[in-house]
């Protein structure tokens, strides 16, 4: 997938770009991690992580865009760039808004669900994974980037399964249902990240077909 000349300088401000989402990524998964085991000093700690590699993302996000504006890369391959990186960038916002959820308003997650809400945050660290790989890909080998937003989509089936069950299992509960309502909405913006997984999916596949046809 060509990008010109001005693509280096480019590329590495991407990747920089994923090392951070990465980071947030990463503390988001540990700082659920610690809040189930509540210990929440940790999980404050990370949580505050989490927003300081999300701002420095969206730091070099803005150094992407400014490249962009002054004359970087074909023009064809301009929208490309930025609706991948503002992809990206959508998870780690997400990641973030999770623990701004979960933190200040002290979700009393049911011990039963622990397992559940811990999967998904696993296997959301598990899907960036793959976007990491489907992203190099696209600029690597495009043949075979399906292959790799193909497992992003089975991936977040799964985190759809996940939901499903946690939020059945939480609603035969005998507990009152305030705080099932609370909980199911914590659920909700847990799943947010692998949602936004596979927009970001369905945009690479878009991209291909367009270098194919």
């Amino acid at each position: 997938m060509a990008f010109g000349r001005s693509w280096k300088r480019v590329e590495n401000l991407v990747k920089e770009h994923l090392q951070q989402v990465e980071q947030a990524i990463e503390s988001f998964q540990k700082a659920i991690t610690s809040y189930l085991a509540g210990d929440l000093a940790a999980a404050e700690e990370l949580a505050y992580a989490t927003h300081r590699a999300e701002g420095r993302a969206d730091d070099v996000r803005r150094k992407v865009e400014a490249e962009i504006l002054k004359g970087a890369l074909l023009a064809s391959s301009r929208r490309d760039i930025l609706e991948i990186i503002e992809g990206v960038d959508k998870l780690a916002n997400a990641a973030e808004a999770t623990l701004d959820y979960l933190l200040p308003q002290r979700v009393d997650i049911p011990q039963d669900l622990e397992p559940l809400i811990r999967a998904i945050a696993e296997k959301s660290v598990d899907i960036f994974t793959e976007v990491k790989t489907a992203l190099h890909l696209l600029f690597t080998d495009m043949r075979h980037a399906l292959d790799s937003t193909h497992r992003i989509e089975n991936m977040e089936s799964e985190v759809d399964h996940l939901e499903r069950e946690a939020i059945k299992k939480l609603f035969r509960m005998d507990i009152d249902l305030a705080r099932k309502i609370h909980v199911r909405d914590f659920i909700e913006v847990l799943v947010e990240l692998s949602d936004r997984a596979e927009d970001l999916s369905d945009r690479i596949e878009i991209m291909v077909a367009q270098r194919r046809a």
